[in-house]
């Protein structure tokens, strides 16, 4: 049960959630949307703390309120603050169920793209934690998110990267100066098949992934349009947020294009104009800066690191 004042801590910069968190994102959208209209919003601020170390669970976002009681993840955290509400039992159990099909099912999909999609990590992902956290932290954390990615990526397959553990440098045996020349040429040649032949691959993944995309979007319509509710609801947000993120990365060009074709262009015109709604929307609830305790810096990092195992 929430008590008091209540603080709830996200991924962002600069007064925004950010796109590394879609969960951050659907969150902030609820909180300044559906919470502020039904709610005193005096007993409740943000604060972009980037620290999942505050999280028993080791996530973010997390609430915290006054008696220290911790409610870590979107779902969790909506249920925690919609307890109240009177909606019809069968209508909310359908919702629930919508939740977490969203939370599984399009989120994965959603950190696939972050850790896994080459051209996004390598120009939007790494550089984005770097940003977002204290020094050397901001190092290890796309890496071992990337690691998470992997392990559940399913039957999408994805590129080797240097940044994965079991990656390694093959091993270079020394020529003689006679066979240099053939070697160079040799070695042009075989680099240019490997490019090749990584770039048909490439697309292959690309086409199985849009496909796995659109097929879990449609199932999500489907379920979507059972529920009577007319007014927005939180696996809204959370749908709305991923597709948001997946937009937002180096590579969203193409999966624009897969879901105009595929959901058809009316119902993604309409999901573009739900996005840059919410993307535009006032901030509302009040924001506060993280206090020494509630950073990741490297002093707290080791202290909450030793705490953990000395349990």
């Amino acid at each position: 049960m929430v008590l008091g004042h209540i603080t709830v801590h996200m991924w962002g910069l600069d007064g925004k959630p950010s796109l590394v968190s879609p969960e951050s994102i659907a969150l902030f959208w609820f909180l300044n949307g559906q919470y502020t209209q039904e709610k005193n919003v005096q007993n409740i601020d943000i604060c972009f703390t980037n620290n999942t170390d505050l999280s028993p669970e080791q996530e973010l976002p997390v609430l915290i309120d006054e008696s220290g009681s911790k409610v870590s993840g979107f779902v969790n955290i909506i249920e925690s603050l919609t307890k109240d509400r009177s909606d019809d039992h069968g209508d909310k159990l359908l919702q629930s169920a919508l939740l977490q099909f969203t939370t599984t099912q399009l989120t994965s999909l959603t950190e696939y793209q972050l850790y896994l999609n080459r051209q996004n990590y390598e120009k939007f992902t790494r550089n984005a934690f770097t940003q977002l956290l204290y020094w050397p932290m901001w190092y290890n954390t796309p890496a071992n998110y990337r690691t998470q990615a992997r392990e559940c990526s399913g039957i999408i397959q994805y590129a080797s990267h240097e940044d994965d553990p079991d990656t390694h440098e093959p091993v270079v045996q020394s020529l003689d100066p006679s066979d240099l020349a053939q070697s160079k040429a040799f070695k042009v040649t075989q680099q240019q098949k490997t490019m090749d032949k990584e770039a048909l691959q490439e697309v292959k993944r690309n086409l199985v992934y849009l496909n796995k995309l659109s097929e879990r979007l449609k199932t999500w319509i489907q379920i979507r349009e059972r529920s009577f509710s007319e007014k927005i609801i939180p696996a809204d947000l959370l749908m709305w947020a991923n597709i948001y993120v997946q937009l937002q990365l180096p590579d969203g060009q193409k999966i624009s294009k897969h879901l105009s074709h595929a959901l058809g262009t009316d119902f993604f015109d309409t999901l573009q104009k739900q996005l840059l709604a919410c993307s535009n929307s006032d901030s509302l609830i009040p924001e506060r800066k993280p206090n020494f305790q509630e950073q990741g810096n490297v002093v707290m990092a080791v202290y909450n690191l030793v705490r953990r195992y000395i349990k």
